[in-house]
């Protein structure tokens, strides 16, 4: 069985040991760096699995830029870890986090929350090849990919797949936003949280013009996914 690795980044020497510890005492294979460019660096070379992110590997209010940075070199799956009085989970979500967990939680609680995202990444777990196909379009749930019609991949984070998985799954019939909120982010929906709803803008934006269209908003129930345009080839990607 293939070890799972994990790239840490914690500019403190004290809190990336202790992570650094924990995680290798459950079985991964961990790299740490003090800054993001050490772990861009080894991405060609040695890429782990996942990348967990502790502030202070940030200043205040620089998340969303090195997410950002982070997301120009890869789409592994990316945790912050950080207080919740600093950080606004919504805003790192927004700008590809796949999780945004509270410092406060213990470390198993991190663990489980880590394990979860990696069984949906398929990382190391052989299960059964499945895709499902439209208009020329094709989501690959053993590889976790999205092909346009000329057969390149639409990027996407983790949850923006685990909502088109839902839609696909669930196409021609509206999937409200408590099951979104529960299948995609694990928890309750809360009526003033826009988290939903901006994830779904995210995936419209990344299927490009068709998307528009192939994600219909039913007023009071939710999204429906409905079916991509017979011309989608013509569309280009969106970052």
């Amino acid at each position: 069985m293939v070890q799972l690795a994990l790239g840490i980044v914690e500019a403190d020497p004290i809190e990336g040991e202790k992570l650094a510890t924990f995680f290798t005492a459950h079985g991964f294979g961990v790299e740490r760096h003090v800054s993001l460019a050490g772990l861009i660096a080894r991405l060609a070379t040695r890429p782990p699995h996942l990348v967990l992110i502790a502030p202070p590997a940030f200043e205040p209010g620089q998340g969303p830029a090195i997410l950002r940075q982070l997301r120009e070199h890869t789409r592994l799956p990316a945790v912050i870890l950080g207080n919740r009085d600093d950080i606004s989970p919504v805003t790192m979500l927004e700008a590809g986090a796949d999780d945004v967990l509270d410092r406060a939680l213990p470390l198993r609680a991190v663990l489980a929350r880590i394990r979860a995202i990696l069984r949906r990444a398929e990382w190391g777990i052989a299960q059964g090849s499945r895709s499902v196909v439209v208009n020329g379009w094709r989501l690959q749930a053993d590889r976790r990919q999205l092909l346009r019609p000329d057969g390149s991949e639409c990027p996407l984070t983790t949850a923006e797949f685990d909502l088109m998985q839902l839609l696909l799954e669930h196409r021609g019939r509206a999937v409200d936003r408590d099951t979104i909120a529960d299948v995609v982010f694990h928890r309750p929906f809360r009526a003033e949280d826009r988290t939903v709803d901006n994830l779904v803008l995210r995936l419209r934006r990344k299927l490009g013009a068709t998307g528009q269209a192939a994600v219909k908003t039913v007023r009071g129930a939710g999204y429906m996914f409905v079916g991509f345009r017979e011309d989608d080839e013509s569309d280009r990607r969106v970052a």
